[in-house]
């Protein structure tokens, strides 16, 4: 055997795991095979446009393949930043909450599954302009089964905020960082 064979079968089985619809800002790397993976998401200024009429958004990062996903741990430092001028949409100062979970945000309070993979981590958004605000850490809820056997699990970055005093009117976020996950899929026994 060639060093190249198991890097490409290693390879070939993580592009059969999943994969990151394509999103400017955004890229996912998966490695691993047998059923255990490790994806790597790269965030670098992903743009989530937030309307101030929900205020909230959700951005799809990674299409799992079907079957049982079992999310083993991870964890997730990221930084955000508003495009676009705060005092006239996301206000300095506001307070975001943000998330993953394999359901996109669907109302300002995120929860169940909204949640079910990195717990809602509240956050005050530092910083001017569009300055970056300080980085945020979050460890990724251990032990988690979700149910892809009918329809394969999507993996959602939730963002969302509290009162309606902190947006004024329709704004971008930019989001950068890391998640690094840890998971397995056990197959879908069809």
């Amino acid at each position: 055997m060639t060093r190249g064979i198991p890097r490409t079968l290693g390879r070939a089985a993580a592009r059969e795991a999943g994969l990151a619809p394509p999103r400017p800002g955004l890229k996912a790397v998966t490695t691993g095979q047998g059923g255990s993976y490790r994806t790597v998401f790269a965030f670098a200024g992903m743009q989530v446009p937030v309307t101030d009429a929900l205020a909230y958004a959700a951005q799809k990062i990674f299409d799992f393949t079907k079957g049982k996903v079992r999310i083993k741990g991870g964890t997730a430092r990221l930084q955000f930043a508003v495009l676009g001028t705060r005092a006239a949409t996301i206000n300095d100062n506001a307070a975001l909450t943000w998330s993953l979970g394999s359901a996109a945000a669907s109302s300002a309070t995120l929860a169940s599954t909204m949640v079910n993979v990195l717990a809602s981590t509240a956050r005050t958004l530092d910083g001017t302009g569009a300055a970056l605000s300080t980085a945020l850490t979050a460890d990724i809820a251990a032990a988690v089964t979700l149910d892809g056997t009918v329809t394969p699990v999507d993996l959602y970055l939730n963002l969302a905020f509290a009162t309606g005093t902190d947006i004024d009117a329709d704004g971008v976020l930019a989001i950068t960082g890391t998640i690094t996950l840890l998971w397995e899929n056990w197959g879908d026994n069809a």
